[in-house]
């Protein structure tokens, strides 16, 4: 490698750090002096490619042939190690490539992994992958592949990867829930309850496994946001003396919150006391809009924008096509009411970050994939997590 190319590459690399610096402030669309910096960074970024770019094509090198791909999750566990297997490039002479891998923002150096005689560096016959730890703390990674030959144009690849952990000191933080708050504990995890009104309804969504799918389709993400089913597996997923809310239960609700509602229309202006000012590994998920105000979570129900699904069609249980939309914008949970002129359809409720409204809207059952949250008939005539709150203060 020359020493142009070699600049261009720490440059590159360079880019790659700087952005996810960019990327996780912009999500943070309230630090307006962030946006700023980004703008700034990404400008110089574009800058320094450009001027790369001007020295590679001054070498009018030929280039590798196809595209550089390699599998990683999009999201693992803090520690987790992979082994990841570059593919899909060739050499037009049908000789050897060589590989190296970049981590960012964890690598300051390249890791060559196979030199273009088909041995790594220490002489051992490879086919050039990479094995590699991920730090235990939550964050985005960016590893990025490159393959090369003398005399040639490389190729590149890059796959984002996220750490992730369950739990309330895990990667959803800031929703308002305390370990010592009211709860069952099913399958292993816990469900947290608040009462709301006559009923006593889940803080956290549904993570049992009968039917839906992760976020991402990425098993890690059940406990995290929970799972987004179709409407026949939301009316199964509450456990046993709980039940897929009615549409009247959503309206009683909302009376509770002092926002009266007819049938199947907008809940005002309780947006705002639904949500929690979760955060997603530091990154705050529900923008602030005027229109919706400070989010208070007065009623303890803990909304986050997890977004909901298109699950496409099943197979053998799970949801391979399944694609996942408006996280950090949207809040989905499914009614127990089917429309009454087309039994294709049910009805769900949602928040979204820009209103200030409980919105009502139809979906498909087969394929729109929602959260839920289960109810119950609160039995007690006071409120037990105020109760606990007050014996707490006792001690």
């Amino acid at each position: 490698m020359n020493r142009r190319q070699s600049i261009c590459t720490k440059v590159a690399v360079f880019q790659i750090k700087l952005t996810i610096f960019a990327g996780l402030f912009n999500k943070d669309k309230k630090m307006k002096i962030s946006k700023i910096i980004s703008l700034t960074i990404i400008a110089a970024c574009v800058m320094a490619a450009v001027s790369c770019k001007k020295d590679d094509d001054s070498t009018a090198l030929p280039s590798l042939g196809g595209a550089l791909s390699f599998y990683a999750p999009l999201f693992i566990e803090p520690g987790q190690t992979l082994t990841m297997t570059p593919s899909g490039v060739e050499h037009p002479a049908d000789k050897g490539l060589g590989y190296y891998w970049t981590v960012a923002p964890v690598m300051d150096d390249m890791d060559t992994t196979r030199l273009e005689n088909g041995l790594s560096p220490e002489g051992l016959e490879t086919d050039g992958s990479f094995t590699y730890t991920f730090p235990d703390s939550l964050a985005v990674y960016i590893v990025r592949a490159y393959a090369f030959a003398e005399g040639y144009t490389g190729k590149s690849g890059e796959r984002y990867v996220t750490t992730v952990k369950p739990g309330l000191d895990g990667s959803l933080t800031n929703t308002g829930i305390k370990a010592s708050d009211a709860h069952i504990t099913v399958d292993g995890q816990d469900y947290y309850y608040h009462r709301i009104g006559d009923l006593e309804w889940f803080r956290n969504n549904v993570a049992r496994k009968v039917g839906g799918a992760p976020y991402s389709n990425a098993e890690i993400m059940t406990n995290v946001f929970g799972r987004f089913y179709n409407y026949e597996d939301a009316l199964k997923a509450c456990p046993e003396g709980w039940r897929l809310p009615t549409e009247e239960d959503w309206l009683a609700l909302g009376a509770a919150l002092n926002a009266s509602s007819e049938k199947y229309g907008t809940v005002p202006g309780v947006a705002a006391r639904l949500m929690a000012d979760s955060q997603f590994n530091g990154v705050t998920m529900w923008e602030y809009w005027p229109e919706v105000g400070s989010i208070t979570n007065e009623s303890k129900f803990s909304a986050v924008p997890a977004g909901y699904m298109n699950l496409g069609e099943e197979v053998d249980g799970a949801y391979p096509e399944a694609n996942s939309y408006g996280v950090y914008e949207y809040a989905a949970f499914w009614t127990a009411d089917s429309v009454e002129d087309d039994d294709a359809m049910a009805y769900y409720r949602y928040i979204v970050a820009n209103q200030p409204d409980l919105f009502i809207t139809k979906g498909d059952k087969k394929n729109f994939g929602a959260s839920v949250r289960c109810v119950r008939k609160a039995e007690n005539i006071f409120n037990i997590d105020d109760k606990w709150e007050e014996l707490g203060n006792l001690q």
